[in-house]
C-alpha cells in the first residue's frame, strides 16, 4: 500500500552519520532504500547523509594509539541535527562506544546499533546458545556486545587472538582488506576461515559484528545463519522514521 498524505507528512527525516567506513554508508543508505516498501518516488523516507571520513580511528583511540573521535563524531551529529534529521544512525559498530558521550551533546536521539542487533537476535533465534563474534578488536576490547548479553543466555564465542589479528582485522585493515580496496576476494576468504574457527568452537550464528564484515560474508555463505548489524539497524531506522519495512 501506497503511505496516505497524513502519514508522510508525520515521516521522520533519517540522518546517518558515516564515513566509518564510506563502503559501510553506502550499504546502509542501500539497505534503508530497498527495504522500504514502496511504489514510488516520493513513498521513500527523507535522508541526510554527513559521510566524514575524517573521523579518526575508532579503534586506535580505544587502544590509547590515536585521538579521539567524540569531537568529530558531534560535530557531524550537530551538522545534521540542524539539516533537519529527527535521529540518527551510525554504520560503525566500534563508534557505539562513544554513543552514551554523544547522545549526551545532541537535542536528537542516536539508534545504538549494538542494542538493536541483540534484539533481534533474541526475538529471531530463540533457540540459539552459542553465537561467534566478528568484529574489530577495538568493538571486541569495549565489551559492546559482550554487556548486551550479561543477562541472556546466549555465550558469546571470539576468534582466537591469532586469527583476531592475521584474518579478520587483515580483512578488515589489510591492504587488500575491505576499507582499502573494498570487498576483495582476499577478504573475503579471510573473513571465512575466521567464520569457520567460530563453528568449530560451536557457533551456531555468525554475527557480523563490524559494518564493514557483511560487505564480504552474508546470509547464506554460512551453514549457520550471518546477522548483519547494519540490516538490522537500517530496518530500525525504517520504523522508527515512520515508514513501511519490505518484509522477504
Amino acid at each position: 500500500m501506497r503511505p496516505t498524505h497524513e502519514e508522510t507528512i508525520t515521516q521522520k527525516t533519517i540522518g546517518i552519520l558515516g564515513g566509518m567506513g564510506p563502503e559501510a554508508t553506502v550499504d546502509l543508505f542501500s539497505k534503508i532504500v530497498k527495504g522500504t516498501r514502496v511504489r514510488r518516488d516520493q513513498d521513500h523516507l527523507r535522508i541526510l547523509i554527513d559521510n566524514n571520513p575524517k573521523i579518526p580511528d575508532r579503534t586506535l583511540a580505544i587502544e590509547g594509539k590515536g585521538p579521539s573521535p567524540l569531537p568529530s563524531l558531534v560535530e557531524s551529529g550537530k551538522k545534521l541535527e540542524r539539516m533537519g534529521a529527527h535521529f540518527l544512525v551510525i554504520p560503525c559498530v566500534t563508534a557505539h562506544h562513544f554513543h552514551g558521550d554523544l547522545q549526551k551533546r545532541l537535542k536528537i536521539p542516536v539508534l545504538h546499533i549494538v542494542e538493536e542487533t541483540i534484539r533481534y537476535v533474541l526475538l529471531r533465534f530463540k533457540g540459539i546458545h552459542k553465537i561467534g563474534l566478528l568484529a574489530t578488536t577495538g568493538t571486541l576490547r569495549t565489551g559492546l556486545f559482550q554487556k548486551a548479553l550479561t543477562e541472556n543466555p546466549i555465550e558469546l564465542l571470539i576468534p582466537s587472538t591469532q586469527t583476531q589479528e592475521s584474518k579478520v582485522m587483515e580483512a578488515i585493515y589489510g591492504a587488500k582488506g575491505v576499507k582499502a580496496v573494498g570487498p576483495s576476494p582476499y577478504a573475503i576468504r579471510l573473513v571465512r576461515q575466521a567464520a569457520r574457527e567460530l563453528m568449530k568452537k560451536g557457533a551456531e550464528a555468525i554475527l557480523a559484528g563490524c559494518t564493514e564484515i557483511p560487505l564480504v560474508i552474508k546470509d547464506g555463505d554460512l551453514p549457520v545463519p550471518v546477522v548483519d548489524p547494519l540490516w538490522v539497524l537500517a530496518r530500525a531506522a525504517v520504523e522508527k522514521a515512520g515508514g513501511r519495512w519490505k518484509e522477504t
